[in-house]
């Protein structure tokens, strides 16, 4: 399937490759770049999603989907994904299985949390086949209850007529959701869905994949960024987006461009997450990297690491990111079933936490 060729990651560079100014000494001292393993994942493996909430570290999986199947070694689709809770050690603290929909090609990714108190407090959860999740915090191993689906007759269609990506909470409680074809959807608390923006710009390479994938609000709260893993001319691209209740065309502005490199592998953007400093840090998959922006959309680092298997979301903790490795190479390879922790030297922006 040429999809599958184009977004398989190939071995990573074991160096860190620094902004123009920034010596190897300094380097050295601050350890921007540092790269261990936070925890590893249990079967079925493919780490996606990562939310941190309240002393607890979320993991989403998606065995489930076509780089996971069988014929390349991996786990039937009826055998489920799962939510993993680890502490803020990496200890496992409990786990959800969630069973998969009939014919699934593709598993679970994005994590948003609420600001209910406990015992309201919820977890949704992005079903790449048309879903969002709700599960409680009380880690009672009760599965998540549907909260919202694609609507007719886009549910159809399964992933490729539309497949639900990343989550976000607006101010308003709303979750923001980048989809895999030319369009972003907001869902309402009440769990009612509808197509927020489209717009041919955003298309992915294949029409029916490559996509808008991570997104978040920027620290000024005016802007939805999103990142689309392989435009129509092979680049990845990061798109904003006007937080408005009805933007139009002009409110998409072009941030920045990962240029296609002759004899490297296409950049392939997936996760997104902001520092409070307006810097930006996107997971690129194809080259196995972490590519840092500043608040202009200029690329001021990349961080590499041979740790790295398909970088996928993104999540701060203190100074550090959290890092999935999605693995999404045939054969997979369960001993890159890892979340990482990098050391970034700056603190995350908090997210939005609604009440619902």
């Amino acid at each position: 399937m040429t999809t599958r060729i184009n977004r398989i990651a190939i071995v990573a560079l074991g160096v860190i490759a620094l902004s123009p100014g920034i010596s190897p000494a300094l380097a050295s001292e601050t350890a921007i770049g540092d790269t261990t393993v936070f925890a590893s994942v249990p079967a079925p493996g493919h780490p996606f999603g990562v939310a941190v909430d309240r002393g607890r570290i979320y993991i989403s999986t998606s065995a489930g989907d076509f780089f996971a199947d069988p014929v390349h070694g991996g786990h039937p689709n009826s055998d489920g994904e799962r939510i993993f809770v680890y502490d803020m050690s990496g200890r496992l603290v409990s786990t959800t299985s969630v069973p998969t929909m009939p014919n699934a090609t593709m598993g679970l990714f994005g994590l948003a949390v609420d600001g209910n108190p406990t015992p309201s407090h919820k977890l949704y959860i992005a079903d790449m086949n048309g879903r969002i999740l709700r599960m409680g915090l009380d880690h009672d191993g009760t599965a998540p209850q549907l909260f919202a689906q694609t609507p007719p007759p886009l549910s159809s269609g399964g992933w490729m007529a539309s497949m639900w990506n990343d989550l976000t909470f607006d101010p308003n409680g709303n979750l923001l959701m980048t989809d895999d074809k030319p369009r972003l959807w907001r869902v309402t608390p009440d769990g009612t869905p509808s197509i927020w923006f489209e717009d041919p710009r955003i298309a992915g390479y294949f029409g029916f994949a490559g996509g808008p994938l991570g997104g978040r609000i920027d620290p000024t709260g005016k802007y939805f960024y999103f990142t689309i893993t392989i435009s129509a001319t092979l680049e990845s691209l990061v798109y904003r987006l006007r937080l408005v209740d009805h933007p139009v065309a002009t409110d998409l502005q072009l941030v920045h461009r990962f240029p296609v490199v002759p004899g490297e592998p296409l950049p392939q953007a997936t996760g997104l997450a902001f520092a409070e400093s307006g810097n930006m840090y996107i997971s690129l998959i194809g080259t196995n990297q972490i590519a840092v922006l500043d608040p202009g959309g200029n690329e001021i680092r990349r961080i590499s690491s041979p740790l790295f298997n398909s970088p996928w979301g993104l999540a701060f903790v203190g100074r550090s990111l959290l890092v999935t490795n999605a693995d999404i190479n045939p054969v997979e390879s369960p001993n890159s079933w890892k979340v990482l922790k990098v050391f970034v030297g700056e603190n995350g922006l908090v997210l939005n936490r609604p009440r619902t």
